[in-house]
């Protein structure tokens, strides 16, 4: 595979994005299919914890699901410690309420759909945004291929083909075409077009942007 890396001019854009185009707020859900009081279970991307992903679960509890932050601190990618964690708060969730949603963003995202493969039956739907799950240890303008030794206890090769599966249940890719970060060709499978949508936002302040939740909420509302 031709190795896919972000446009050096949406990199340096991203990193100039201070704030959201349009944040999430009572407005964005108006008109957005609202949903049925289901667990959706929300995970950040690198380095970062639930605060990422607040205004985001606010806008699905404003649209009627139960939201979940993953409650595992820091996303520190694939590490044994929070791989058994985001198994245990998933199959809580589902013994709690069953069937639960999942919505990635970025590295959060492989989380989604690597639990998707291993629990299918707990998953009713997986959703990634801006999740590089075609190439996911090369396509970041910093790829991540040279620091896999940090996480020496997994196999990140077959975790990166796992992730590249189609899930087993209703799933939706969201990316945008002038990320920065990862490379957008890589958040998309060019074999199912009908599954991914395009929202033109910058990675850094995705889970903020209006566009996001309201792509998310169609998803939802009409999973494929």
């Amino acid at each position: 595979m031709t190795k896919l890396r972000p446009a050096f001019g949406h990199t340096l854009m991203n990193f100039v994005a201070l704030r959201p185009r349009r944040r999430i707020g009572h407005a964005t859900v108006a008109g957005c299919p609202t949903g049925d009081g289901g667990p959706v279970l929300v995970f950040p991307g690198i380095l970062r914890d639930d605060s990422q992903t607040a205004a985001l679960r606010d806008g699905l509890q404003m649209l009627d699901y139960t939201p979940h932050g993953w409650g595992l601190g820091n996303n520190y990618g694939p590490t044994r410690e929070l791989m058994d964690g985001a198994k245990a708060r998933l199959t809580r969730l589902y013994h709690e309420s069953g069937p639960v949603r999942l919505i990635g963003f970025s590295m959060g995202g492989l989380v989604a759909r690597w639990l998707a493969q291993c629990r299918p039956h707990m998953v009713r739907q997986v959703i990634t945004v801006c999740t590089p799950f075609r190439d996911p240890l090369h396509a970041a303008w910093l790829p991540v291929a040279p620091f896999v030794g940090i996480w020496r206890h997994v196999d990140t090769e077959a975790l990166a083909f796992m992730v590249a599966q189609t899930p087993p249940m209703p799933w939706a890719a969201i990316y945008s075409p002038i990320d920065g970060v990862v490379a957008p060709a890589a958040c998309v499978d060019p074999a199912a077009p009908e599954h991914c949508v395009a929202v033109r936002v910058r990675h850094r302040t995705a889970m903020a942007e209006a566009e996001v939740l309201v792509a998310i909420s169609r998803c939802l509302g009409a999973p494929r």
